[in-house]
């Protein structure tokens, strides 16, 4: 009987992208985290003698990848003497002509799957490594189909895709149904797409899974992040979740009244000191505040015990015209406690100025109402998480 085979998984590092919630000061540190979690797993490689490394998607953000993080990385992997690394590019690092990609010469155990399905053959594990890679920001179709079956030759067969299952209809990229995977033959399908980790499924006879980004980058990204560790055999997988997340994005509900001191002390007793210095923390009230409420001094109080914390009160109003209730964000009501904090504008703010710069070009009336619409339909899709693709 052939031992078993050592796997690590991984995706959504998105190395050099500036999207990560938060005040200023914690872009730098947020960071920092990445690396020292992306150096976490490397070690885990090492000392555990993982034999395959898969990374589904998305190592880098390529409108900001810089040359020296991608020949950083590259030479990073390179360290892995005895591990094969196996990369599929995704939507946000797609293998196109200025691909990342392209920036470094990638050592010998590294292999990137571009365009279609291709295959690795390692003949000293018994094992085929099948995967493809974006080769555009959005893709249209399925890499697989219900008449796609890897070749029985023996070997072990296991692909990575960077994409997420879906029913037929699903106008998501790349959409995998079960009766695709199921019929693909494969002993196990790593994908990546998802911000967390999916759990242990099985489509047939084929397992999947997908270990969901490596460290949390916003408020809708809550909970642990990290890597799957796998054993795998021709009749056997084995799949470990193992958090290697820095910090995690926290939103506590509450309801508001004017005791503040009643207010900390009740998410004091829900959090320990250790989780106040390490994680982020967003304060949503239930309840409408009122006006006089002094946020500001509830805000610098809770700072005083918490290493991150801001307090969020948005505003929901229903667009008279469409009648649909947009959740818009009350930008005043963040307050920051230092200049720096102040320096700090969020993805839905940075939106919202671009479009009141638009409206001020605008001439007519209806251009002026055209803009309205579209500020609201993006701010309601930044703020409760709708999805659109870069085209």
């Amino acid at each position: 009987m052939s031992p078993q085979i050592r796997f690590l998984q991984c995706s959504g590092c998105r190395f050099d992208s500036p999207s990560w919630e938060g005040p200023e000061e914690w872009i730098s540190q947020r960071n920092q985290d990445l690396w020292k979690t992306f150096e976490t797993m490397l070690l885990i490689c090492q000392s555990e003698k993982i034999d395959l490394l898969f990374i589904t998607g998305n190592l880098f953000e390529q409108e900001y990848a810089r040359k020296s993080t991608v020949e950083r990385v590259a030479k990073s992997l390179g360290t892995l003497k005895t591990t094969s690394v196996f990369i599929v590019p995704g939507e946000k690092d797609p293998y196109v002509t200025t691909s990342a990609y392209r920036l470094a010469v990638w050592p010998s155990n590294v292999q990137i799957f571009s365009s279609g399905i291709s295959c690795f053959n390692l003949k000293s594990h018994n094992i085929s490594v099948y995967g493809a890679g974006w080769t555009a920001y959005q893709q249209d179709g399925t890499i697989l189909n219900q008449e796609y079956r890897v070749k029985n030759d023996g070997t072990i067969p296991i692909m990575l895709l960077h994409s997420k299952t879906a029913d037929s209809n699903s106008p998501q990229s790349f959409p995998l149904s079960p009766e695709q995977i199921a019929a693909s033959g494969l002993v196990y399908l790593a994908l990546g797409y998802l911000a967390f980790f999916s759990g242990i499924q099985n489509a047939g006879k084929t397992i999947w899974a997908d270990s969901g980004v490596l460290e949390a980058r916003n408020f809708n990204e809550q909970g642990p992040h990290g890597v799957i560790v796998g054993k795998l055999d021709q009749d056997d997988v084995e799949l470990e979740f193992r958090e290697l997340g820095q910090r995690q994005y926290i939103t506590k509900y509450l309801e508001f009244h004017h005791d503040y001191k009643a207010i900390i002390a009740k998410l004091l007793s829900e959090t320990s000191s250790e989780e106040r210095e390490q994680h982020l923390f967003r304060i949503t009230f239930s309840n409408p505040v009122p006006k006089d409420a002094d946020i500001n001094t509830l805000q610098k109080l809770l700072a005083e015990k918490f290493r991150f914390i801001e307090v969020d009160t948005p505003q929901t109003k229903v667009d008279p015209q469409f009648g649909l209730d947009f959740m818009t964000p009350d930008f005043s009501s963040s307050i920051k406690t230092s200049p720096e904090e102040c320096n700090y504008l969020s993805l839905s703010q940075i939106y919202f100025q671009k479009i009141k710069d638009y409206q001020s070009t605008a001439i007519t009336p209806a251009e002026q109402e055209q803009w309205e619409l579209i500020k609201k339909i993006g701010l309601a899709a930044l703020e409760q998480g709708r999805i659109s693709y870069e085209n």
